[in-house]
């Protein structure tokens, strides 16, 4: 229940935030341009070993070249518990390892998300083994003894920036759980327990009210979904959220005043967003929904926030296109996010 109810608030949370944005912007636009067409400060990447995978490609060879190719000053890799602990008590760490050291070379900033809920469907990515422990009191302890497995592996990490527990914790969606506050609560005080970096909490951008992420987290991110979609028993329809891009600065700004907390975008949409897996859809299908001209508006958006840090999703999908003799949509991140 009380997800409906921080949803339903959030959603109310649109009009007010927004005219105060529209104000903002039209006062920018006129009177300091410079601010209104600032550049993203600090963009990053997310990067999904799974998301590339699926695409067909070579996750290791891509990562390498994304970091080399884009240049970026900050990273958001995840802990996928059913590659790391496929087998009961058998782990390895050996993609972990290697994106968080590479990163390290470089001198990146890396954010680790941890825990049950991660990015990328189906979200909660349990090995196949824990279906079949006898009960959640059993499951509870399987989960902390990974959580505390990880931390105390990577917590020393030198380009370890931020842990991130859980992905939108308190957002119904995907293949998950019930929203357990309470064992939330436990993940929470091991990590900070067993380490002395920031631990980040996330929300949805638009469905969500975002006061627990404020409440728990040492740092805040949210995402950007431009689109959203209707589905009806013989149709489904996508549409734009009517939301102005300083909507984001002004409600994180209300927020960051009140709770005195750091405030981030760690998933900003650059990719399709379809009913199938972006491999078995066309290129037709995907350039439908994300054309180039479309994906350039995006990155206009993302920039006419105003927030400082954005983390940029769909990197995988960039670097898949380009495979696919578009490299257009690679070329024009490169450019006008990272300015290479």
């Amino acid at each position: 229940m009380i997800e409906f109810f921080s949803g339903l608030v959030a959603v109310l949370m649109w009009l007010p935030f927004s005219f105060l944005a529209l104000v903002q912007g039209v006062y920018l636009n006129v009177f300091d341009r410079d601010v209104y067409l600032a550049q993203v400060s600090e963009p990053g990447i997310v990067f999904s070993f799974k998301q590339a995978e699926l695409l067909g490609l070579n996750p290791r060879e891509v990562f390498l070249n994304l970091l080399d190719e884009l240049k970026p000053g900050y990273l958001r890799v995840i802990a996928y518990w059913d590659r790391i602990e496929s087998e009961k008590d058998r782990y390895n760490f050996s993609e972990l390892d290697f994106q968080l050291i590479e990163a390290e070379k470089r001198k990146i900033k890396t954010t680790l998300v941890v825990g049950e809920k991660v990015p990328r469907w189906p979200e909660c990515h349990y090995p196949n083994w824990f279906s079949g422990l006898d009960s959640q009191a059993e499951k509870q302890k399987q989960t902390t003894e990974y959580l505390e497995l990880l931390i105390n592996r990577y917590e020393n990490t030198l380009g370890l920036e931020l842990w991130q527990l859980e992905n939108e914790p308190f957002l119904d969606f995907g293949e998950c759980p019930k929203v357990d506050t309470d064992f939330f609560k436990q993940k929470l005080s091991l990590l900070k327990g067993l380490s002395s970096k920031p631990v980040m909490v996330t929300a949805s951008g638009e469905l969500d009210s975002w006061l627990r992420a404020f409440v728990y987290g040492d740092q805040i991110g949210f995402s950007i979904y431009r689109r959203f979609f209707v589905s009806l028993p013989k149709f489904r329809f996508g549409l734009d959220y009517p939301l102005p891009p300083r909507f984001y600065k002004i409600k994180s700004e209300f927020f960051r005043i009140f709770f005195k907390k750091p405030v981030m975008v760690t998933e900003f949409q650059l990719e399709p967003w379809l009913q199938k897996t972006l491999k078995d859809a066309s290129l037709e299908d995907q350039f439908k929904e994300l054309s180039f001209e479309k994906f350039g508006r995006q990155v206009d958006y993302a920039q006419k926030t105003g927030i400082k840090r954005i983390y940029f999703w769909g990197s995988e999908w960039w670097w898949y296109l380009k495979q696919n003799n578009h490299p257009e949509f690679l070329d024009y991140v490169r450019k006008n996010i990272f300015l290479l």
